[in-house]
């Protein structure tokens, strides 16, 4: 392999100390000294002070470390971490002494150190002032690097009445700035900087040379013609949350690099804000084999018979548009993994995406290419994109993943069978309490429980990275994934979640929504009302099992109301032939909430509880909630009072049709009910449906997709509308023309949601994708309760994250940290900056509009790829009738997973005696044998997968006539 321009520079770089700047953490002169936090010690003016007017007098005594802090001088909870050495001036008032210094925050201490070895011209203290020069690395430990530091402390002493006067306290950078060269194309050098640099003068192409001996075009050495500026928040640093600022410098030639010539660039005068200077000096061979980045595409990959589109395009900061022939695109090249070319053709230039991505983007369509293997794009001069799949199966992972995420959601214990390293502790309250305000909530009634009262509250998931549970996300993850089961039931089998469920004979996905509806059950009132969440009063922190507070109730809403009604009436419907019991009591309690919802018609005001922080999810309109319950139990009951109901409320609202997955717009559910039930219906409604569909959602969504969004996606077409998912959750739109390809009868709508997919799994202007454990680049630190610091080593698999958004609201200082013009540019601090919307995206838990979820995201995760699975459900039963052979039909195969390692099998086939071995095949996704081996009726077999690698495994069984019998998915993570 060629080597690359890839080299961390230290030297040639002037001394630190020549330049070095310092950055004052306190001296005392501001407008209010005595504002400043101390303890055992004072802020005095006077001949004391070393510089200016005042200094602190340290008193410590036996008992009592002396701390003064940074409050007043602006540097509260500054970040230190990058600075080498801290400073201060000191003297006492008794000649002789000493003491020790650390630097603490709210969450951490430093270590102590002595100051004597560190006095500038040697110890110890006199009456006068002595510098002190520490280095930092002495004072950081393991657990506090100094990212967040409030106060500077002097040790005890037990010398009586002992003073030590102490001004100036600094930090000091002393380090030249590191520098990481790569290629980002054939006429694009990238200079990656460790730390903010000045800007002026390594803008100039003058202080940069790219000289070669075997490449004619470079002989002599020739500068950039322009420099290109780019910085943004790549991350937030562990509790302290300071930014970490990602530098880059674009180096832009005329004319481009040959493969495999050597060069060498000299740099200099690239400055950090300390003053430290560093030259560079490098040599390195070109060759784009290994540059990724400017190629895009689906990091999971494509169904053989689908769309297959990738992208070329990058961003150059100030620069703007990585430059491209828009005339005469690029030729690219499909790859296999052993560097075999299987394809190839020109792209095509779709447009300069400015305000999105800012990128020239170059359509890479590869979709009459359809052989299955491993694959990557490859464009000459620009590199390649990420390894990918063509395969009947390349869903099947993150189905299973996403599927799985709910599991991690469960309020309940977690145990290691079945969350592997996830393994936690439960919520630990199973009751919650009515909290105050219901008492003035115009839905309380005689029969209502007093505030106070607890109430039984188990199971049901957390609805995002908080450990609440709200019925408006609850009830829009329920219609999701109950829709998904009753178009394409034959794509959720049992077993194939390994969950505790798993092998009941019941639908895993369907084990899953029970749980949910077990809490939810819990959530309606005596009179049928039901409440709108229950929540802690404060955000937890923690793991769930560390919520150690009261979980409250807050009171009943007519918009709760009707969303319980509705997902009820589903549920009945759902659960019936699998607990016929339980799916009465559904349908029961759907109806009290109606016949509650009749008595009370005034729309319940959005709930706002003194005290109670917890998601709002306002919704002042219930007449959409209400249409959408009655024609849920017109399509379960086909009763026609409540025909007569739904066409009444739905006679109230506008007939807008926006996406089905929202919590507060339930119009597409409520006319989607009415439209699928096997009962009559007044046709004029749906037509008006469909019609508006075909002429106006779906030319909007085919609008959005094909022609004005680079990254082909049905997200807004208003940058200031990307945020909360509405680009990063495109699998949202995936499950709209799935379910809209069924109801008009137009398949062809399924190519458009498959478009959709491609975005969250990569092919988009970060080449990251959104879900985490998927692809090559995946979220690290979602909102979620596995990202909780030093809990887990990675994030659950499957959480789909909101990806980029156009601004994050300022009420943390993160939001300010990430959006800080300090800290990105071009401008990105408000939504009309020009900063490109599709890269405001920090991987970081407290950006939370950036990633965090709801379990409605998860399930139309789950909902959208499982449909682009493979079928799961049995095979038809066999033609032949041999007795001695059992057919699937009497077959059921138990697969118990007792250790994250180990599978156990078992096979029971209804015959008397214990017959001749059956044959195990466990195959991979590509089809490919894995492991051979024979089991006997009625014998547990235990099956290691320690040496298998990660991904989803088909146990196939067959008898000894060769004829299948049963098959599961099994897991290995």
């Amino acid at each position: 392999m060629k080597r690359l321009c890839s080299v961390i520079l230290w030297a040639c770089c002037l001394p630190g100390w020549l330049t070095a700047q310092n950055k004052i953490l306190w001296d005392g002169e501001v407008a209010d000294p005595a504002s400043c936090y101390k303890a055992y010690g004072s802020v005095v003016p006077g001949p004391d002070a070393y510089a200016g007017n005042y200094c602190f007098r340290a008193e410590p005594d036996n008992f009592h470390a002396s701390r003064i802090g940074f409050n007043c001088s602006g540097m509260w909870r500054a970040d230190i971490s990058d600075f080498d050495e801290l400073r201060f001036f000191i003297k006492s008032n008794q000649a002789g002494q000493t003491t020790a210094v650390r630097l603490t925050t709210y969450f951490a201490q430093s270590n102590w150190v002595d100051i004597d070895p560190f006095i500038v011209g040697g110890g110890p203290l006199s009456t006068s002032y002595q510098e002190v020069r520490i280095p930092l690395n002495l004072l950081k430990t393991p657990a506090y690097d100094l990212s967040s530091v409030e106060y500077l402390e002097f040790s005890k002493s037990p010398v009586p009445q002992l003073m030590f006067f102490i001004d100036n306290v600094s930090v000091a950078d002393l380090t030249n700035p590191g520098i990481l060269c790569q290629p980002l194309s054939d006429r694009v050098l990238m200079l990656k900087i460790n730390e903010k640099i000045d800007t002026n003068g390594c803008r100039k192409p003058m202080y940069y040379t790219l000289a070669s001996e075997t490449d004619g075009a470079y002989q002599g050495g020739v500068n950039p013609a322009r420099v290109g500026l780019h910085y943004y928040v790549s991350g937030l640093k562990p509790l302290s949350g300071s930014p970490l600022v990602s530098v880059t410098l674009f180096l832009l030639f005329d004319q481009p690099l040959a493969e495999g010539q050597s060069y060498s660039l000299h740099a200099e005068d690239i400055q950090d804000l300390s003053g430290n200077n560093t030259f560079l000096d490098t040599s390195f061979v070109f060759s784009d084999s290994e540059i990724y980045g400017n190629v895009k595409a689906n990091q999971i990959g494509y169904l053989p018979d689908s769309p297959k589109l990738g992208k070329l395009g990058n961003f150059l900061g100030d620069l703007w548009a990585m430059p491209l022939d828009t005339i005469d695109p690029p030729t690219f090249q499909v790859v296999s993994t052993s560097g075999q070319v299987a394809w190839g053709q020109k792209g095509k230039f779709f447009k300069a995406d400015t305000t999105f991505s800012g990128e020239w983007v170059v359509d890479l369509d590869f979709s009459a290419f359809t052989t299955p293997g491993e694959y990557y794009l490859y464009v000459p001069g620009y590199g390649r994109s990420e390894t990918f799949q063509i395969s009947d199966q390349v869903y099947e992972n993150v189905c299973y993943d996403s599927g799985r995420a709910l599991y991690y959601q469960r309020t309940g214990r977690l145990e290691q069978p079945y969350a592997g390293d996830w393994a936690r502790e439960a919520l630990p309250a199973t009751t919650a309490e009515i909290h105050a305000s219901h008492l003035t909530s115009p839905l309380y009634s005689s029969t209502d429980f007093p505030p106070g009262t607890q109430l039984p509250m188990t199971r049901g998931w957390f609805d995002a990275g908080d450990y609440g549970r709200y019925i408006p996300t609850a009830a829009s993850a329920l219609f999701i994934l109950f829709t998904a089961y009753e178009l394409y039931p034959q794509k959720f089998p049992d077993g194939h979640l390994q969950i505790p469920e798993s092998g009941n004979n019941v639908p895993d996905v369907l084990d899953e929504l029970k749980y949910e509806t077990d809490w939810l059950k819990q959530m309606q009132a005596p009179d049928g009302g039901v409440y709108f969440r229950v929540t802690p009063a404060t955000w937890s922190s923690g793991l769930p099992g560390d919520e150690k507070n009261t979980l409250f109730i807050s009171e009943k809403t007519t918009q709760s109301t009707a969303m319980f009604a509705a997902a009820m009436a589903m549920a009945y419907r759902n659960f019936k032939d699998f607990y016929p019991a339980y799916a009465d009591t559904c349908l029961g309690m759907a109806k009290k909430a109606w016949s509650f919802l009749k008595d009370h018609e005034d729309p319940s005001a959005p709930v706002n509880v003194p005290g109670i922080s917890a998601g709002p999810y306002p919704d002042p309109d219930d007449r959409d909630n209400r249409a959408w319950a009655a024609a849920e139990l017109y399509k379960t009951t086909g009763e026609m009072a409540y025909h007569q109901d739904f066409l009444n409320w739905y006679s109230k609202i506008p007939h807008e049709f926006s996406a089905t997955m929202s919590w507060q717009q339930h119009t597409m559910k409520a006319i989607w009910a009415y439209s699928t039930t096997k009962y009559p219906v007044s046709q004029i409604h749906i037509d008006e449906f469909k019609n508006k569909l075909d002429t106006e959602l779906l030319v909007e969504y085919q609008k959005r997709t094909m022609q004005i969004h680079a990254y082909h996606g049905a997200y807004h077409p208003f940058k200031e509308f990307i945020g909360y998912g509405t680009f990063g959750m495109a699998q949202s739109y995936a499950f709209d023309c799935i379910i809209f390809s069924h109801l008009l009868d137009k398949p062809e709508l399924l190519d458009l949601a498959k478009i959709q997919l491609d975005i969250p799994l990569g092919n988009n202007p970060l080449s990251t994708t959104f879900i985490t454990g998927s692809g090559k680049r995946s979220p690290k630190y979602p909102l979620h309760w596995s990202t909780v610091p030093g809990k887990f080593p990675k994030p659950v698999p499957g959480v789909p994250v909101f990806g980029p958004a156009a601004s994050l609201v300022m009420n943390r200082p993160s939001s300010f940290a990430i959006q800080d013009p300090a800290n990105r540019y071009p401008a990105g601090f408000k939504k009309a900056d020009p900063y490109p919307v599709l890269r405001r995206y920090t991987d970081a838990r407290e950006a939370v509009e950036m990633s965090e979820f709801t379990i409605q995201e998860m399930a139309v995760t789950m909902a959208a790829f499982a449909f682009f699975t493979s079928p799961a459900t049995p095979a038809p039963p066999l033609q032949q009738n041999n007795p001695a052979s059992a057919r699937r039909k009497d077959v059921s195969l138990r697969v118990a997973h007792p250790a994250r390692e180990l599978y156990e099998i078992t096979l029971f086939t209804g015959e008397k005696e214990r017959g001749a071995p059956y044959h195990v095949g466990v195959f991979d996704l590509r089809g490919h044998m894995v492991r051979r081996f024979g089991i006997r009726p009625g014998i547990a077999l235990q099956l290691n997968v320690s040496s298998f690698t990660k991904g989803v495994y088909i146990l196939k069984i067959r008898n000894r006539l060769g004829e299948p019998v049963a098959d599961r998915k099994i897991l290995v993570y």
